[in-house]
C-alpha cells in the first residue's frame, strides 16, 4: 500500500498547486485531482483543472507536484458515457479521452470515470452497447499512453453498473482486458452488499481505492464522514493487506452535501488521523503531517 491521497474536489477554493501543498502539510502522499464539471451534488465545487489546460500549466502542476513530494495518482473525469442523446454522448466520451491525455502530461497514472446513468427512455440493452463502445475507445487510448483507464461503481438510482455482479460483467467484455475498478466502498454498502465481500470479488482488477463512508438505501442514502457510516474499513484494509494492494487509499469526501462540517483543513486531519488509527494497529506508517 502506497499511502494516502485525497480526491481534490473539497478543496475546489484553492488553486490546484495550493491544494498540493496543503496536502503535503498535511501528511498526504498523493491527490486525486478532480475535473468534474457536473457533480450531483451540493454545493458543487469546481474542477480543479480542465483537460484543455495548456501546456504551461501542465508543466507547471506536475513540477509543483513534483516539488511537493506528492504524487498525482489519479484524475476524476466523471460524465456520463451513456447519455441517451448522441451528440451528449460522444462529448463525454471525448471528455474523457482528453482527461487522458492531460492525465499523461501530469504524470498520473489512472484516469477514473463512471459507467453513467441510464436518464433517457430505454432497454438496458442498448445503454450497455454505448457503454462499451464508448469504453473500449478509451481503454485503447489509455493503453496506447500507457496508462490505465479505471471505472466506478454508482449506488445512486438509475446508474448501470451499481455492484459487483454488474461491474464483473462489464469487466468480462471483450476489448475491455485492461479496464480496471475504482473500488468505491460506499456504492456498494448502499446496494445493500458488504464492502469487504465485494472488494474481495473484484480486488484482482482493483487499481485504486476510494475512502468514502455510506449507510441507507439507493432511495434514502448519505455519505457521511469516516467512521460514521457502514463501511467496515478495518475489514477492508485487512482485505487489502491478504492480497497484496499496492495502490492509494484516496480520501473522497462528500459529507458537507448532508450538512457535515465542510472546514476542508480539518476533514484532512480528522481523515488522516482515522486511517493513522486502522494502519497503525497493522504496523503500517506512512508520512507525518507538517500542519
Amino acid at each position: 500500500m502506497k499511502g494516502l491521497s485525497f480526491n481534490s474536489g473539497l478543496l475546489g477554493m484553492f488553486g490546484v498547486e495550493q491544494a498540493i501543498e496543503i496536502l503535503a502539510e498535511h501528511g498526504y502522499q498523493a491527490i486525486d485531482i478532480s475535473l468534474e464539471v457536473d457533480p450531483p451534488f451540493l454545493p458543487a465545487p469546481p474542477p480543479h483543472m480542465s483537460p484543455q489546460a495548456d501546456a504551461n500549466t501542465r508543466r507547471r502542476v506536475r513540477r509543483c507536484a513534483e516539488q511537493a513530494g506528492v504524487e498525482i495518482a489519479a484524475l476524476n473525469a466523471h460524465t456520463n458515457p451513456i447519455n441517451g442523446a448522441p451528440e451528449v454522448r460522444k462529448a463525454n466520451v471525448q471528455f474523457v479521452r482528453e482527461s487522458i491525455e492531460l492525465a499523461y502530461d501530469l504524470g498520473a497514472k489512472y484516469v477514473v470515470t463512471g459507467a453513467g446513468v441510464k436518464n433517457f427512455y430505454g432497454r438496458e440493452a442498448q445503454y450497455w452497447e454505448w457503454l462499451v463502445d464508448g469504453f473500449r475507445e478509451l481503454v485503447a487510448e489509455a493503453d496506447r499512453l500507457g496508462l490505465t483507464m479505471a471505472v466506478e461503481a454508482g449506488g445512486s438510482p438509475g446508474q448501470l453498473v451499481h455492484n459487483t455482479s454488474r461491474m464483473q460483467k462489464l469487466l468480462s467484455y471483450e476489448g475491455l482486458e485492461s479496464l480496471q475498478v475504482l473500488f468505491d466502498p460506499s456504492a456498494y454498502q448502499i446496494r445493500g452488499e458488504s464492502a469487504v465481500e465485494a472488494y474481495k470479488a473484484l480486488s484482482q482488477r482493483v487499481a485504486h481505492v476510494h475512502a468514502k463512508d455510506g449507510k441507507g438505501n439507493p432511495e434514502d442514502f448519505e455519505f457521511p464522514p469516516l467512521g460514521m457510516g457502514d463501511v467496515d474499513y478495518e475489514g477492508l484494509v485487512d482485505a487489502m493487506i491478504a492480497v497484496g494492494y499496492t495502490g492509494y487509499i484516496s480520501v473522497e469526501y462528500e459529507a458537507f452535501a448532508w450538512g457535515y462540517d465542510p472546514d476542508p483543513r480539518k476533514v484532512l486531519t480528522e481523515s488522516k488521523a482515522f486511517f493513522d488509527s486502522i494502519f497503525s494497529s497493522r504496523g503500517i506508517s506512512f508520512g507525518e503531517s507538517r500542519a
